[in-house]
């Protein structure tokens, strides 16, 4: 594998093969972690690709050369991997790393664009604050499927970053930090009205919005809050999943329509429909008849009511008046939405 050095110049053709593994290399010696480090400063080498970094990793200790890239990808360090205190005025990216101890970057300014995608941060340091006092100054800033991404909170970004954060996942113990990262997310996204990933982080804010039981008074509230916050992360995803509130509706008002069928409704004529197996003859028979009935709990539903057909017996207007009181209550929250979307 070839690396690249300053003015890319490939170096590997110069240092023995040995020399390139110790590159590579876990457990290694001691002659052999002085060597590691003599090679990265003597080569000048920008793309870190499979290193092993099993002693603390320094920034300002390593990187004494002028770099314009910076690429970390499939590396591991297994102790502090420290990135404090440093400008960093070349793009930088971190891929498929694995961070097993601290990583810090703590009073650092970044003034080109940061990508640190599909890492993996061990779970002891989740809580710690890695971009402490760190000032974001790049175009871009961009944190993709990173498993235990510790929190963000203490971050500076400038009013032009974009900071983009993606399939970045929590369990249940770990709520609140992404609680805080989708935060810190959603208020940078409103600076730059990044209108496309507003609702994405809005989303996962509320997600990991833990509900407690200390919150409230009593088990009541609680519970109805509780459920209303289900309701609301299923049914819509916050206001977020139009889409989906959508098929909801449909599936609301399909499932009343089949009721309806089997309870039976009467027409201005007289004329009784109502689902029966002994009349029926083809599918299509039954196709059409639900097709009545599913006009029916659209009217219903929609509260417009054209009188055209009334439904049979104590069950079905109760069934009526349940479908009406839904159907208000969904159509002021889809309008709600809409609105809100054209605002954005």
């Amino acid at each position: 594998m070839k690396y690249k050095a300053k003015n890319d110049k490939e170096y590997n053709e110069h240092v023995k093969s040995e020399h390139i593994s110790i590159l590579h290399k876990n457990n290694k010696t001691k002659r052999e972690k002085i060597l590691f480090k003599h090679y990265i400063k003597k080569k000048k080498i920008t793309d870190f690709i499979r290193f092993h970094f099993e002693e603390d990793f320094d920034i300002k200790e390593i990187l004494t050369y002028e770099y314009t890239y910076l690429q970390f990808e499939n590396c591991i360090f297994y102790k502090k991997a420290d990135f404090s205190n440093f400008i960093f005025n070349g793009k930088i990216e971190f891929l498929n790393c694995k961070f097993l101890g601290d990583i810090l970057f703590f009073d650092s300014t970044i003034n080109a664009n940061l990508v640190m995608n599909s890492n993996y941060f061990v779970e002891k340091i989740i809580n710690n604050k890695i971009f402490k006092n760190t000032n974001i100054n790049c175009q871009s800033f961009e944190l993709i499927g990173n498993i235990n991404l510790p929190r963000l909170d203490g971050i500076t970004f400038s009013k032009e970053t974009k900071f983009t954060l993606k399939d970045c996942h929590y369990t249940p113990n770990y709520n609140y930090i992404g609680k805080v990262n989708y935060t810190i997310a959603e208020i940078q996204a409103e600076k730059i009205h990044d209108d496309k990933n507003i609702g994405y982080y809005t989303y996962y804010e509320r997600k990991y919005n833990t509900i407690n039981r200390s919150d409230f008074l009593n088990y009541g509230e609680y519970l109805l809050s509780k459920i209303l916050n289900y309701i609301a992360r299923e049914l819509m995803g916050y206001g977020e999943h139009l889409s989906k509130f959508f098929l909801y509706i449909i599936s609301i008002i399909s499932i009343f329509a089949f009721i309806y069928m089997l309870i039976g409704v009467t027409t201005t004529s007289g004329d009784i429909i109502k689902f029966n197996i002994k009349n029926i003859n083809s599918i299509f028979e039954i196709f059409k008849m639900y097709i009545e009935f599913w006009y029916f709990s659209v009217i219903t539903f929609s509260t417009v009511g054209f009188g055209d057909m009334t439904i049979n017996g104590i069950i079905g207007k109760i069934l009526v008046c349940l479908e009406v009181f839904i159907g208000i209550t969904i159509q002021s929250t889809w309008a709600a939405l809409i609105i809100k979307r054209m605002f954005r």
